[in-house]
């Protein structure tokens, strides 16, 4: 239950990243969510594979690995969306609608308008 709190947590956050950076929210929180569970459900596939499945460590070795691909893909979320558009020194307004956009954002949410761009 832990777990499905924090993914949907986590997953929010993503989603918000993505959606500032100019990604697509929706894809960005499925690639989230689907490597997640993906890893969850067919870790121990995986490990018996590998000759691994009578392991003490092996669920805990299969919960670290989905999280890490909840971790890489905030990573690329955060760090390469947006990559080549001008970055904001901390909270900024739209010049087009006036919008309050969080500093990580390159693009005001409200209209898509990137950030420093002459209106």
């Amino acid at each position: 239950m832990l777990q499905i709190f924090l993914l949907f947590i986590t997953t929010g956050g993503i989603a918000a990243y993505a959606r500032g950076r100019g990604g697509n929210p929706w894809l960005w929180g499925a690639l989230s969510v689907a490597g997640h569970l993906v890893i969850q459900f067919l870790g121990g596939v995986v490990l018996g594979l590998l000759g691994r499945s009578r392991d003490a460590n092996g669920p805990l070795i299969v919960v670290i690995a989905s999280w890490a691909s909840v971790g890489i893909v905030a990573f690329c979320a955060r760090f390469l969306l947006g990559m080549g558009r001008e970055k904001p020194g901390g909270m900024w307004s739209c010049k087009n609608c006036k919008y309050l956009n969080q500093h990580y954002a390159v693009i005001s949410e409200a209209c898509r308008e990137p950030y420093g761009k002459k209106t």
